[in-house]
């Protein structure tokens, strides 16, 4: 296939991708919670989803090595399709979801609950923390993924690269290429 059918077919699903969280996620979508809608409403899970670099679509959040581990880095990496770079969203409250990997069932969650820029964004156990509770704000053509507890924005470290290491950082005003993510509904493997 084409550099260019491939550039395609990643903005088009990229596209479909977003739309069908849009369409999910409805008004909670929003930067602000909801008052009037239940808060059973939001205990449903979103589904299956990969996070990717709205910049260049075919980049994800990838728990490096299809790691287990407490600790283990997400990474930015090419999408490959395995589970590491699958993540099952569920509603917590306030608009605010939990991201498990779907390789090993823990959460994305900033390091140690720290509220300065670089702070490793890894996988652990899933718990009640802030610190594994995020937010879609829409910015540009995608989303800020924006963390409870320091409400800072999911990143890539150094500007997009594969292998470079995601970390929370300091929201921009208009988003970057490397803090604007598309949550992206991908098919069960």
């Amino acid at each position: 296939m084409s550099a260019f059918k491939r550039n395609l077919v990643a903005a088009a699903t990229a596209l479909v991708g977003t739309a069908l969280v849009c369409a999910l996620s409805g008004p909670a979508a929003s930067a602000e919670p909801v008052p009037d809608r239940p808060a059973a409403a939001h205990a449903a899970s979103v589904g299956r989803l990969s996070l990717r670099l709205a910049s260049e679509p075919g980049q994800v959040a990838n728990v490096r090595g299809g790691g287990s581990e407490n600790g283990t880095p997400v990474v930015q990496w090419p999408w490959t399709g395995g589970k590491n770079e699958r993540w099952e969203a569920t509603a917590v409250a306030d608009g605010y979801y939990r991201l498990a990997s779907r390789e090993s069932g823990k959460c994305l969650n900033v390091r140690g609950g720290g509220h300065e820029n670089g702070a490793p964004v890894i996988q652990y156990t899933c718990d009640s923390g802030a610190n594994e509770q995020w937010r879609f704000v829409p910015k540009g053509i995608g989303y800020q993924v924006v963390v409870r507890s320091s409400g800072k924005c999911l990143n890539v470290e150094g500007g997009v690269g594969k292998g470079n290491a995601l970390i929370q950082y300091s929201c921009s005003a208009h988003g970057t290429a490397n803090d604007v993510w598309l949550p992206v509904w991908e098919p069960v493997s």
